[in-house]
């Protein structure tokens, strides 16, 4: 009895004691926007050990979870563009028949989670210019949404829901919208829904009412 007594309070004891598990992908996503501001704040002037001071964690731990500069706001434009692309691929996504209003619900969408993040996409604009190569990654991750936006408007033409066009030249109007949309949220707010107003009609105007 005694034995088992003090096996209990070992047990006890290595619960309390035991090391917390790290949700690591949330760790690196927190290192990511920490990263973010930083550059935003110091341009070139920012490095790992400012990164680490921001998260509260030391450079050996960041090195950890990303071995350079690159290679973080690689991840950040990944894991920034994935969240998108996840909802598009989801099952409430592809229950949308309608091409135009696939269309209209992408656009809104993508503009809808540029909101919730602001501040990262504000950063992301003020590192464009700063950190070499970002501008070639966001175009490479990018150019998936713009075949996404052709395919839907081929899939419109031939379903006669949308006048006949150049399906990757009305892709690449549509995607140079989003991209006005971004830099008026950062730079100035108060033209937001003019500018969504601006795509909807854009959409709208080259569509075809459906068949009775």
């Amino acid at each position: 009895m005694k034995k088992y007594f003090f096996d209990v309070l070992d047990k006890l004891s290595y619960t309390v004691n035991m090391p917390k598990k790290i949700d690591h992908e949330k760790r690196k996503i927190e290192i990511m926007y920490a990263a973010l501001e930083v550059y935003a704040q110091e341009g070139k002037n920012a490095n790992l050990s400012l990164i680490a001071s921001k998260c509260g964690l030391s450079r050996t731990t960041i090195y950890q979870y990303f071995k350079d500069e690159s290679e973080l706001y690689h991840y950040a434009v990944k894991h920034t563009t994935d969240l998108a692309f996840d909802a598009f691929n989801s099952e409430k996504w592809q229950a949308i028949t309608d091409p135009v209003e696939k269309l209209l619900k992408t656009t809104q969408s993508i503009m809808d989670m540029a909101d919730t993040y602001e501040k990262q996409v504000g950063n992301f604009l003020k590192m464009i210019d700063k950190i070499d190569g970002l501008t070639d990654m966001i175009k490479h991750r990018t150019a998936k949404l713009n075949l996404y936006f052709s395919r839907l408007v081929r899939q419109a033409i031939k379903e006669e829901r949308m006048k006949k066009c150049s399906a990757k030249g009305f892709a690449d109007k549509l995607e140079v919208l989003l991209e006005s949309y971004l830099f008026h949220m950062v730079y100035f707010p108060q033209n937001k829904t003019e500018i969504r107003e601006i795509i909807a009609d854009f959409i709208k105007s080259n569509s075809l009412p459906k068949a009775k």
